[in-house]
């Protein structure tokens, strides 16, 4: 799997010595707020994340985002469909790391490389309606809102009302 580099970011391909970082994020209750699942409170639970989703390439691709030496957040295509052309993309970065450009600068770098290297034609995303920050963002990067979907369920005990967003290469 490809390093993605922007101006102020390196995104490395996930790695298992990842977890402790990505768990001071999966286990905030500010940064999980919109999430389809609780805060995690088990470093072993990201620890069998991570694994996880190691293995899951090349159906899905999840890098890590560092700035400097900071690990402060991450970033996936996922689903990836070379068939339809198609793949569903995410973001999760630490609240102390927000309203600094960093999503923006990541997620047009994982667009940018769902649509050159590997050759796709739409990217998916999908958040909480209630997360405006992350609808702004996937705005701003040229996501289109294609509808809602009312009432769902993606872990037990939690239902949202989803806003599925599209974008396709310019």
């Amino acid at each position: 799997m490809t390093n993605l580099i922007t101006k102020r970011l390196a995104l490395r391909p996930m790695a298992q010595s990842d977890a402790p970082a990505l768990f001071a994020i999966l286990g905030d209750d500010d940064a999980m707020l919109y999430w389809h699942r609780p805060p995690i409170v088990r470093l072993t639970v990201v620890e069998e994340m991570v694994r996880e989703q190691i293995a899951a390439a090349p159906l899905c691709r999840y890098w890590t985002v560092w700035r400097g030496q900071d690990a402060i957040g991450s970033c996936d295509l996922s689903f990836i469909s070379p068939q339809d052309g198609e793949a569903q993309a995410g973001f999760l970065f630490r609240p102390d790391q927000w309203g600094q450009g960093f999503a923006h600068e990541a997620m047009a770098a994982v667009t940018a490389h769902a649509f050159g290297p590997l050759g796709l034609s739409l990217v998916i995303a999908r958040t909480d309606i209630r997360n405006a920050r992350a609808r702004r963002l996937l705005e701003r990067l040229g996501f289109v809102l294609e509808r809602i979907q009312a009432e769902q369920a993606p872990s037990p005990g939690i239902r949202m009302d989803v806003a599925i967003y599209l974008l396709q290469p310019l």
